[in-house]
């Protein structure tokens, strides 16, 4: 059955994919990837970082885009 709700309202709808928008603990997925919470916040990189952290900082941020469906 498709959503027949208007876009733009904030609210939480189980026909979404199991998508949670707009409310704590809400869930996004892209592209039909299973639905996700919110992921922890990355590390900040200073300019004196090693190149150690700066992979790790990178690997964290592509992870967190492959849970959403953003990239493969």
């Amino acid at each position: 059955m498709p959503n027949t709700k208007p876009i733009g309202v904030a609210y939480e709808d189980q026909q979404l994919d199991a998508a949670v928008m707009g409310k704590s603990g809400g869930t996004a997925g892209f592209f039909g990837t299973t639905p996700v919470a919110q992921q922890a916040a990355i590390t900040a990189v200073t300019n004196t970082a090693t190149g150690t952290e700066l992979a790790t900082a990178i690997n964290a941020l592509r992870t967190a885009l492959k849970n959403l469906g953003l990239t493969a």
